[in-house]
């Protein structure tokens, strides 16, 4: 529960220029207007079932299940949405905020690359100019995401400051957004200056709105354990939002551990990390020893 607007417990929050904090503003009234609007919502659902494919299906995975012979094992096949991941939730979401907001240019972030290839796909959609940021390390490890985004029209920038991957990717968006400020951000993780983290939230709560009526129906009880991926956050919100008011359901997310956490070389911000204040918002962060914010690793681009 958000104990303070923008807060989660002490996380969270807006820490950007006073330019920023104007289109913030604005976002945020955008949201609550609409949030909760039936024209907003059916559209909203209506290109989630006709333009994304949803809903996805709670696979019973009975080989993997036989394997480890031990939990029943379920997964929510987000992978089957159009364009191959959950990105899409939220960018259909957030565009049509946008499109609200009467706005003609995007402008994103990406690691891997399924956000851009989201926002990229939506803008087109709805003729909307999309310039997304890239690591440019991360450019070179997911070729074919570059070739899908640009095969959509949008404009991809290699990011070649830092260590050249998301962060640094969040920092170039940013600084774009500042030089057009006529411009609407898609933030594709739950991260970054209030009102993002609630807005995308608030749009991917889908996964699991479904995946606990399918398990229901399935096994007429709620899972032991949801286990999610944790990067940027998106998808771990999703899948969590549903069950966190149900205590006998343990919710697991699992981090990048790299090379191993006794190193300097893995991505587990939330188990070895500080607090601190990062892209806008208080959060723990993997400090390096000069107080910078640590180039941290994983196999997986973007974490």
């Amino acid at each position: 529960m958000t104990e303070t607007k923008g807060y989660f417990g002490q996380f969270g929050g807006s820490f950007v220029p006073e330019p920023i904090q104007a289109l913030l503003d604005e976002l945020e009234a955008t949201f609550e207007k609409y949030k909760d609007d039936p024209e907003f919502l059916n559209e909203y659902r209506h290109y989630l079932v006709d333009y994304s494919g949803r809903e996805t299906p709670l696979y019973f995975a009975e080989s993997l299940t036989q394997h480890l012979g031990g939990a029943k094992i379920y997964l929510k096949r987000e992978d089957l949405n159009h364009l191959g991941s959950h990105k899409l939730n939220n960018v259909l979401g957030q565009i049509l905020l946008a499109k609200r907001m009467g706005k003609t240019r995007v402008i994103a972030e990406t690691g891997a690359g399924q956000h851009g290839v989201a926002t990229a796909a939506a803008a087109a959609k709805f003729g909307m100019k999309c310039d997304v940021y890239m690591g440019a390390e991360d450019v070179e490890r997911q070729r074919l995401n570059v070739f899908r985004m640009e095969m959509m029209g949008a404009t991809v920038h290699a990011v070649e400051t830092g260590t050249k991957t998301l962060k640094d990717a969040v920092d170039a968006a940013f600084r774009a957004w500042m030089s057009d400020l006529e411009a609407f951000y898609v933030l594709g993780s739950a991260v970054g200056p209030h009102p993002y983290p609630t807005i995308v939230h608030e749009f991917q709560k889908v996964i699991s709105e479904e995946s606990r009526r399918q398990i229901l129906d399935k096994e007429g009880r709620l899972p032991d354990y949801v286990i999610a991926c944790v990067g940027g956050g998106s998808n771990a919100i999703g899948a969590f939002s549903q069950y966190v008011a149900d205590e006998e359901v343990k919710l697991v997310g699992v981090e990048a551990a790299g090379r191993g956490l006794d190193t300097d070389q893995h991505a587990a911000t939330m188990t070895k990390g500080s607090v601190g204040v990062v892209d806008g918002m208080k959060t723990y962060v993997v400090f390096a020893e000069d107080g910078q914010v640590a180039p941290v690793y994983s196999i997986s681009a973007g974490l």
